[in-house]
């Protein structure tokens, strides 16, 4: 072999070893902020005791809440100072206020991820993981005479915004603060038209996953309300009579705007219910980037708590996913990111794109009956014992 050919042969493999060992960082723990304590008692010290305390429970119910998927709220466990102390990582406090019989605070409290998601998978709870990035929500005004407004003073909608508490959403909203550098990024005609460039470069201002774009058009007597990612058509659209006061109205709909922002990311980030188990699949791509692209992909789904490469080769990988559910729960979360998992003839295969015709579908077990047995697939990778091959520039 040419030396020039082996010399790029290693620098692949390195490549390729290095990224099979990288993974994406999560978040150590969830934070739930601003929970205000308060407590009387004979002494300062026994009030601020009982503050905390009921500050600390308090805060874990909120954020179990937070995390139950829609529906499955009544199964929650019981909040306890045993259950606060099992599962707490810690806290700050601020705003204190002691007399000789009262105290009072505001709370943040951090609870250890593990522990929350162990707690909530063991209970049968599916849950939405909290993001470890926010998200830009850019409040877009075209009023009845059809211009745009996005850093104008006059801008009730975006003022609006600004108006409504920070929460405990699981996924952050963030509003620009509308300064010189933001007036300089984006102007509100590229808003309007969803210019994806500049939305990117705001959201890359605030450390922020993406842009979303919330668009009000005045008309007449009422107000239109939309939501859409830069490019895209909008995935939330309502009405809304203003009446005499537009600023109620304006409160309304970014109610109605956030909920459905949280709901589509709950949607897309629902963790099953149940034990961890692993799947083990041959993950096929076409290059060196698309081997990258693949497992990010696998590891951003909330369901997969890890990607172990077993064998890597030129287009393809053995890997072992472990996740939360079953074949089918962790077939559609992948497939909300655009990879397909298939159960083949020869075994499970993963790839980018959606399934094709060809695939066996996943039938879970019926009660009664043993459950679907998830084979690893032969050393080999490849139907009758023939290994892919090893070199990228054969």
């Amino acid at each position: 072999m040419p030396l020039f050919r082996l010399v790029i042969r290693l620098v692949f493999v390195g490549l390729l070893g290095a990224l099979a060992l990288s993974a994406p960082a999560r978040a150590e723990g969830y934070l739930v902020e601003g929970v205000a304590g308060q407590a009387m008692a004979a002494d300062p010290l026994a009030a601020r005791d009982a503050a905390t305390s009921k500050a600390q429970r308090d805060a874990l119910e909120m954020l179990l809440k937070r995390l139950a998927a829609p529906g499955t709220e009544g199964r929650l466990p019981t909040v306890t100072d045993q259950l606060v102390f099992k599962t707490m990582q810690g806290f700050e406090v601020q705003q204190e206020k002691t007399t000789a019989t009262s105290y009072s605070a505001v709370f943040t409290v951090e609870f250890r991820r593990e522990a929350i998601d162990r707690l909530l998978a063991n209970a049968g709870v599916d849950y939405v993981e909290a993001a470890g990035k926010p998200v830009v929500v850019v409040p877009l005004l075209i009023g009845s005479d059809g211009i745009a407004r996005l850093w104008e003073d006059d801008n009730g909608w975006r003022q609006a915004w600004d108006r409504r508490p920070a929460g405990n959403d699981p996924l952050r909203m963030v509003i620009p603060l509308g300064d010189l550098p933001d007036l300089q990024t984006l102007t509100a005609q590229a808003a309007q038209q969803g210019d994806g460039g500049a939305l990117a470069v705001l959201a890359a201002r605030y450390e922020a996953d993406g842009s979303i774009v919330a668009t009000v058009q005045q008309s007449g007597a009422g107000i239109t309300v939309t939501a859409a990612d830069p490019g895209q058509p909008p995935f939330f659209t309502s009405t809304y009579p203003v009446g005499a006061d537009p600023a109620a109205a304006y409160d309304k709909a970014v109610t109605a705007v956030a909920n459905a922002i949280q709901n589509r990311y709950r949607t897309l980030n629902a963790v099953p219910a149940g034990p961890v188990v692993s799947l083990e699949a041959k993950a096929l791509f076409t290059d060196l980037r698309g081997w990258r692209d693949l497992k990010a992909a696998i590891e951003g789904t909330a369901a997969v708590k890890k990607v172990s490469v077993r064998r890597l080769v030129v287009g393809e990988a053995t890997i072992a996913i472990e996740y939360q559910g079953d074949p089918g729960s962790l077939r559609e979360a992948l497939a909300q990111r655009g990879i397909a998992l298939e159960n083949t003839t020869t075994g499970w295969q993963v790839r980018a794109g959606l399934p094709s015709t060809t695939a066996v579908p996943y039938t879970p077990a019926t009660p009664g009956q043993a459950p679907v047995t998830l084979s690893p697939l032969p050393g080999s990778g490849a139907p009758g014992g023939n290994a892919p091959p090893d070199l990228l520039f054969e």
